[in-house]
Order: structure tokens, then sequence, then C-alpha cells
């Protein structure tokens, strides 16, 4: 006959609730890293709209004082999102490379004209991400 003490079974427990423990410590882990890639694209879209926007403001403004015409450019622009500390202590700079491609189309209307911006950057993931804004551009007349 088999005598069972007030601990068998209690070793199982144990390594059930370890078990437990490790699988949601592995989930939290894995929710923290996805907050922080979702955190890092979040960075690089509000960056392209800012630099989109400052660009169709510069358009708007060469629009306005009769020096707009058509034509594409591209140009690369890096934007630091905040300072770093690397493991040396010395401040480094966390960024992006950002490629902002213009392209202005006359329209039909007179001294009216088409802007389109696209901002393009590469994620950490290695895609190619971009952004595209389009915006009516022309010289105003003041009303009587």
């Amino acid at each position: 006959m088999t005598r069972w003490s007030d601990a068998s079974g209690f070793f199982l427990l144990e390594t059930m609730g370890l078990a437990m423990m490790l699988v949601l410590l592995a989930s939290a882990l894995l929710l923290f890293r996805q907050g922080g890639l979702i955190e890092e694209q979040t960075r690089f879209e509000a960056a392209a709209t800012c630099l989109a926007e400052s660009e169709l403001a510069h358009l708007e403004y060469r629009a306005v004082s009769g020096k707009l015409a058509e034509g594409v450019s591209e140009r690369r622009e890096y934007v630091v999102f905040s300072p770093a500390v690397d493991e040396s202590g010395s401040n480094g700079k966390r960024g992006g490379d950002f490629l902002i491609r213009t392209t202005i189309q006359r329209m039909e209307q007179e001294g009216t004209y088409l802007a389109a911006v696209t901002v393009v950057w590469q994620a950490r993931s290695g895609r190619q991400q971009e952004q595209s804004y389009q915006r009516r551009l022309g010289t105003y007349e003041a009303g009587p």
C-alpha cells in the first residue's frame, strides 16, 4: 500500500505555476517590443508629415511670390528625433533619413499649380515606406 504525504503533487503544482509565470513574462516582453516598434513607426510618420507640410508651405510662398515653376525635385533630409546617450556616455543622435520628392504641375487655370510631395523613408524592418500629400497652389488676388 502506498502512503501519500502532504507534499505529494506539490512539485507538479510548482512546475505548472513557474511555466505560467514564464509564459506571462514572455508575453509581456513581446508586447513591450511591439510597443517600441509602433512608437518608432509613429515618430517616422510624424516627421514625414512635418517635412511634407513644411515643403508645401515653402512651395505656397514661392507660388504667391510668382517664383514657382513646373518640375520635379528630390532632396534628402535627416531628422533628429531625440538625443541619446550611448554606452561610452557621449551624446549621440537618433533620427531618420528621409527622401523628399516634389512634383509641380501647371493646371488649366492661369497661375495655378498642383504640388505633390512624397516623403520616403526606410523602416527598421527594411521595408521602404512613404506618405504622399497634394495641394493646389496659386497666386491669390486681393478682393475689392
